[in-house]
């Protein structure tokens, strides 16, 4: 990467380089032309090389107004980011246009640019047949005037010429500055070319170890989704069982405690017996429905047609009418309005620990409390019940304590006579847990 870096300016010190060489070979003929006509030894001049020369203006004027132009070209193209296949084979066939006038503008003594103009082209174009054909026509260009075969096509003054025209030791002084400028644009172009080709080969390197990292992300990432998916199943698995379990337990529980009920009053109270039965087959018929909203769902079906708060109440007057369990709700938190997970929650604790009251330890007052102290919610539920004389976490309280557990909270439980603070008998659990509120949905 380091080497890439290095391009940009390599390139630019080669336009650089290539200026100066096309400025030495326009200033060498422009003084010599203008001092041959100042001296009057124009027929010398003439009588050595038989020709005619242009003015001394027009070789400099041409080829730096060409070699101006081919920098313009140039440096616009990765400035403007130019790109598309018909631009881009315009720019390619303008710079080399361009390459040509200025090698012509200076009567095929210098040829370099050809070099500078194929390392450009080789730098912008990526494909390698482009790439192949771009190297005939400029390889044929810096032929033509390195090794004389110019002269064959076109009527030209040898740049000897000019350098004969002064004494041995300029002639030696301006020779040896045309070598140096020559051959540091060769080097240039040779180092242009190990650095393209250096760092397309480190390019290529990285590239085959991004491909292997790639795959075995790739790998990584299926056997991350294969666990996934299988996770997603069991935690779906485990709440639908908490859903039906939370469901079928409340409301048979219910049915269970309310036909107990009606039975032991049938004779004595016929009235009250079938105003009990009518609350318990509403139950059932709200359990049957229940069940169905959990399958389909996954929301009890008293929370999408009311409130939490009303939803509470009448979950908890229901399972007193229909098992004559005395309950003291008390709902110290504000206003019950949470987010859709969060309601599901509480709803499920309060329904089932009611349940395992009535179910396991045969509790015939229940105490429910809700508080809250910041975003904390806590609900406290006790019994007057049996207790638990080995605690053993079943189905109910392990489902709780995952449903806690997926939204943050906790959960605490035991025996209220364990309890320091409270030496009477039946079971206690606290829910915990953090809300986000509404906004959280």
């Amino acid at each position: 990467m380091r080497r890439r870096e290095e391009i940009p300016y390599l390139t630019a010190l080669m336009f650089v380089m290539n200026l100066s060489v096309v400025l030495f070979y326009a200033v060498v003929v422009f003084a010599t032309t203008a001092r041959i006509c100042r001296s009057f030894t124009a027929y010398d001049f003439l009588s050595t090389v038989r020709q005619v020369p242009d003015k001394p203006w027009v070789m400099p004027t041409r080829s730096l107004i060409s070699y101006g132009f081919l920098t313009l070209v140039s440096f616009a193209k990765y400035r403007g980011r130019l790109g598309g296949k018909y631009l881009s084979g315009f720019i390619c066939v303008s710079e080399i246009a361009l390459c040509f006038a200025t090698v012509a503008s200076l009567n095929f003594y210098y040829t370099g640019v050809a070099l500078l103009v194929l390392s450009d082209l080789t730098h912008y174009i990526q494909n390698p047949r482009v790439r192949l054909g771009l190297m005939i026509p400029l390889s044929l260009l810096f032929a033509l005037g390195r090794y004389e075969i110019a002269s064959v096509f076109v009527a030209r003054i040898p740049f000897g010429a000019y350098l004969n025209y002064y004494s041995p030791s300029v002639r030696g002084y301006l020779a040896g500055i045309e070598s140096v400028l020559v051959s540091w644009n060769v080097l240039l172009f040779v180092y242009d070319m190990i650095l393209l080709f250096t760092s397309q080969r480190e390019e290529n390197a990285r590239i085959s170890r991004l491909n292997l990292q790639l795959k075995e992300a790739n790998q990584r990432l299926r056997k991350n989704a294969v666990e996934l998916e299988h996770l997603t199943e069991t935690r779906e698995r485990n709440r639908l069982a908490r859903e039906i379990h939370d469901t079928l337990g409340h409301t048979l529980t219910g049915i269970v405690m309310g036909t107990e009920a009606v039975s032991a009053i049938f004779d004595a109270a016929p009235e009250e017996a079938k105003r009990r039965i009518e609350i318990v087959h509403k139950t059932a018929q709200e359990g049957l429905e229940d069940v169905r909203r959990s399958i389909k769902a996954l929301r009890p079906d008293a929370l999408e047609k009311r409130s939490l708060e009303k939803a509470l109440e009448e979950l908890i007057t229901n399972f007193h009418l229909t098992t004559s369990v005395d309950i003291d709700y008390q709902q110290d938190a504000g206003g019950l309005d949470f987010a859709g997970d969060e309601e599901n929650t509480l709803y499920r604790i309060i329904q089932e620990g009611m349940t395992n009251s009535v179910r396991h330890g045969h509790a015939t007052e229940i105490e429910i409390q809700i508080t809250r102290e910041g975003n904390l919610l806590t609900v406290r539920i006790r019994d007057n019940g049996l207790g638990c004389a080995e605690l053993e976490e079943g189905f109910g309280l392990r489902h709780m304590e995952e449903r806690l557990g997926l939204l943050g909270g906790s959960l605490a439980y035991g025996n209220r006579n364990d309890d320091s603070d409270d030496e009477q008998r039946g079971f206690y659990l606290i829910a915990s847990l953090p809300v986000r509120g509404r906004e959280g949905k």
